[in-house]
């Protein structure tokens, strides 16, 4: 109990509780703002626009090339906040070039994409001006985090999620799922503007966006490889989560079953913000301590002891109020429940797994090794959703889904377990 008291009362001390908090209402605001879609749009036009929804989930990630995780990994071992600035404005510079490219890309490739979900394809061109909002945003909020401004890092996912909330209510009503769309897009590109011009005015720094960057501290290849393979690892992840609804829309070609599919993983998806937070906040930490076995043993050991108890009540909460919980849906969504109860076993293997040790092997620059998992288990999952959807239907996609889940979180503890006998090796050699 001391060391869980210890660990909590060091989390918060960095700040860690205003992100938790700030995180808890940006997932609440989702929920919610998810389940008011379910209720405001009809079940077809809810199933093609989460189909459209879902393709980009997967894109995003590799926005601008990823090069906002590469200033995640690289920005907290620099020695000046100068280097830093110039990392970030090496950022923005070439990951906004890199983020229109794909983004032309989505709308090049729109009808194919969409051509079993005609209804989805407005959606998917809409979305796809996501790609730059979304690269804005995450590059400025990597900023505030290399710079250890967790309580200004909380504020600005707390401010992002209010306006996504506005905006998209705004535009449901006025415009129904376009206008969601358009509100959902829109708010993250004006929040990260916003963030841009506070930053500014309070920092008094040049960021030298529009001027090329001479003089990184470090090898440009060297940080453009560790953002593809992070950008990379990162699609490879949603896919887990996304590439089962894609399938479903491929194979049974019904925006209804696609509905009913994205309302039920709605609630476990969700739940992965809890550790992700925690991550979040240690990620700089355990990046600055890349080379320090004990303090990472250290450290997963906490996390396990804290998380252990954390997933056991969420289980069980689950559980024991499912048929209250999945009303919230609708009467058209009752179908939902036993398909939630399959996959909520991903909780237990990200919670504990997966999601910490895949963040822990990012920090410590072993990104592409989470890329090498992340595709793994995206052709685990392929190759189930292939088999099992023809057998059970959706099913056959949850089934899919926690099986390649469990085996991506169970390759990332024998990764993490290698990386610790390297470290052990270069010391000997020493």
């Amino acid at each position: 109990m001391n060391r869980i008291k210890e660990t909590i009362k060091s989390f918060s001390d960095r700040g860690g509780l205003h992100i938790f908090i700030s995180t808890i209402f940006l997932r609440i605001v989702q929920f919610v703002l998810g389940i008011l879609i379910i209720r405001l749009l009809t079940k077809e036009d809810y199933g093609n626009l989460s189909f459209a929804f879902s393709i980009t989930q997967l894109i995003v990630p590799f926005s601008g090339a990823g090069l906002y995780l590469s200033l995640l990994h690289f920005g907290p071992i620099q020695k000046t906040d100068e280097d830093r600035i110039r990392l970030f404005a090496h950022t923005l510079q070439r990951g906004f070039v890199a983020s229109l490219v794909l983004m032309a890309l989505i709308v090049l490739f729109a009808g194919l994409f969409s051509a079993r979900l005609p209804g989805s394809l407005v959606y998917l061109r809409l979305f796809s001006f996501y790609v730059i909002a979304y690269y804005f945003f995450y590059s400025l909020v990597s900023l505030l985090r290399i710079k250890k401004r967790n309580k200004a890092y909380a504020g600005a996912l707390l401010g992002n999620s209010l306006l996504v909330f506005g905006l998209s209510l705004l535009g449901v009503f006025l415009g129904g799922g376009r206008g969601y769309t358009l509100g959902f897009v829109t708010a993250p590109a004006i929040t990260a503007l916003l963030l841009l011009l506070l930053l500014k005015r309070r920092d008094k720094e040049r960021y030298g966006l529009f001027t090329p960057v001479r003089d990184l501290p470090v090898k440009k290849w060297d940080y453009t490889k560790y953002g593809l393979y992070a950008g990379l690892g990162n699609i490879a992840s949603q896919m887990a989560w996304q590439l089962d609804t894609i399938m479903i829309g491929i194979l049974i070609a019904q925006s209804t079953e696609v509905a009913v599919y994205r309302a039920a993983s709605l609630i476990p998806f969700s739940l992965i913000f809890i550790p992700s937070v925690f991550m979040q906040t240690d990620f700089v930490y355990i990046a600055e301590r890349f080379e320090q076995k004990k303090y990472l043993i250290a450290y997963y050991k906490k996390y396990l002891m804290i998380f252990g108890v954390i997933t056991a009540l969420v289980l069980g909460i689950w559980y024991a109020g499912a048929d209250l919980i999945v009303g919230v849906f609708g009467p058209e969504y009752t179908e939902a429940k036993p398909l939630i109860h399959v996959l909520m076993i991903n909780v237990f293997t990200t919670f504990l797994f997966r999601v910490p040790l895949g963040n822990m092997l990012a920090a410590v620059g072993k990104a592409s090794w989470n890329s090498y998992s992340a595709f793994a288990m995206l052709i685990v999952n392929l190759l189930l959703n292939l088999w099992l959807i023809p057998l059970f239907g959706v099913f056959g996609a949850a089934y899919a889904t926690v099986t390649s889940i469990g085996l991506s979180s169970l390759l990332n503890l024998a990764l993490f377990a290698i990386y610790l006998k390297q470290l052990d090796n270069k010391k000997a050699g020493q």
